[in-house]
């Protein structure tokens, strides 16, 4: 089991940036950590108030802090992605299904049931007003977080799971637009313009690759030059780009760019470069290899 980082929420959750689970077995593990913590902590302070006077200032904080760690252990095992408890249900249904995007799903939505319980709690409760409005407040605020990182978080495992099923081949990111290094910007500038939904143009001199442009490097020259500052003399340098190949998964090369100073990657097949991919290039096949499915589904329904 491989963890990058550990990133903790409001609310104990762990978010699909910092793990990525490998299978069931140590997305439970992870997810149960957590909760099995603050019982832990719950247990040993609760002790420690028996122990120790309950009128005395530490005997107050003792018991303050086991009720404390008690309510977060409850909390955090709500079946209600991407809280432990919500983590934990979408490991059994990733078992029983095999699909971690469905699994995904289907806590995602069954978290959103409980959140809408949240809420009407909380609506109750700032109704009565008294000493339940702070618990409202609360309680909604809850809602609202867990909300927006089971969004973040789907979106994420959405992305990360459908860019492991593609390659750069089977995505077209070994077709990248080619432009020749002596034609000035004014020359070639319709071409810039195209490859902002498609990635930076690889610059070629005699046939070879000698570097990068993109509608960034545009920017940076005097408008006046245009028709005399040639595409090559503009191209960003080679150097210190990742290479990947043709069989590199979506998801790892996605991980290239964001690790690269430039956030840039290049696609070399038989030792050549074919290819230039930035993270927005990547983001957009992978939805497109997510969307084909339902598509296909939907032009079957229509016949």
């Amino acid at each position: 089991m491989h963890l990058r980082a550990i990133i903790l929420s409001s609310f104990g959750a762990l978010t699909d940036d910092a793990y990525r689970p490998e299978n069931p077995a140590n997305e439970v593990r992870v997810a149960a950590a957590g909760p099995a913590a603050s019982g832990i902590l719950a247990i040993v302070l609760g002790a420690c108030s028996w122990i120790v006077p309950g009128s005395t200032f530490a005997g107050e904080a003792f018991r303050t802090l086991a009720l404390i760690n008690t309510s977060l252990a409850i909390l955090t095992l709500l079946p209600a992605y991407p809280l432990d408890g919500g983590r934990i249900l979408r490991a059994f249904l990733w078992y029983v299904s095999g699909d971690l995007i469905l699994a995904t799903r289907a806590v995602g939505l069954y978290g959103r049931a409980i959140g809408f319980g949240i809420v009407l709690a909380g609506l109750l409760m700032l109704a009565l007003n008294g000493t339940w409005s702070v618990a409202a407040v609360w309680l909604l605020f809850a809602y609202w977080s867990i909300s927006q990182a089971a969004r973040e978080g789907f979106t994420r495992t959405l992305i990360r799971e459908g860019g492991r099923q593609v390659t750069a081949d089977e995505a077209g990111l070994t077709a990248s637009r080619r432009i020749a290094a002596d034609r000035t910007i004014d020359a070639a500038l319709d071409e810039i313009l195209q490859s902002t939904t498609s990635g930076p143009l690889l610059v070629q001199r005699d046939g070879d690759v000698i570097g990068l442009v993109s509608l960034a490097e545009i920017q940076r020259i005097p408008r006046a030059t245009w028709d005399v500052v040639t595409v090559g003399e503009i191209a960003s340098s080679l150097d210190d780009i990742p290479r990947v190949g043709q069989d590199t998964s979506l998801v790892d090369i996605l991980d290239l760019v964001d690790a690269s100073t430039g956030h840039v990657a290049l696609l070399v097949v038989g030792g050549r470069i074919v290819g230039a991919v930035t993270r927005q290039l990547i983001y957009e096949r992978i939805r497109e290899h997510l969307r084909a499915p339902r598509d296909d589904h939907m032009r079957r329904n229509s016949r």
